[in-house]
């Protein structure tokens, strides 16, 4: 009887780590945007080139596809734990950008104009 209380049933919570899902939806929609900006130029990835890319995303946090799927299937019945990670998905992108368009601004001033 202990046992059935204590015991989880599959599905009752994400089996990927809130923070580390977030470094990963990170990565993954870096890869996105750069997959998509190939595209722009008419070199749109090979179906095995996005298929390794989203798949080294998985062999760097050493997560199965399985893993990720039941991971997303979990916060599908969970919506507003999902709205929390994804606030800190948006947070960091935005961050990054800001960075980044700085580092460009900062890259365009110091050029003497020709």
């Amino acid at each position: 009887m202990l046992l059935q209380c204590c015991s989880r049933e599959p599905g009752s919570r994400p089996e990927i780590e809130k923070d580390k899902l977030v470094d990963m939806l990170i990565d993954i929609h870096m890869t996105d945007a750069y997959l998509g900006y190939q595209g722009r130029f008419g070199k749109w990835p090979k179906h095995d080139d996005a298929e390794s890319a989203y798949g080294f995303i998985l062999e760097k946090y050493d997560v199965t596809p399985a893993q990720f799927m039941n991971t997303m299937k979990y916060y599908g019945r969970h919506i507003k734990e999902y709205e929390q990670i994804y606030n800190k998905v948006i947070e960091r992108l935005t961050k990054y950008q800001t960075e980044n368009d700085e580092e460009i601004s900062g890259n365009n001033q110091s050029k003497p104009k020709t």
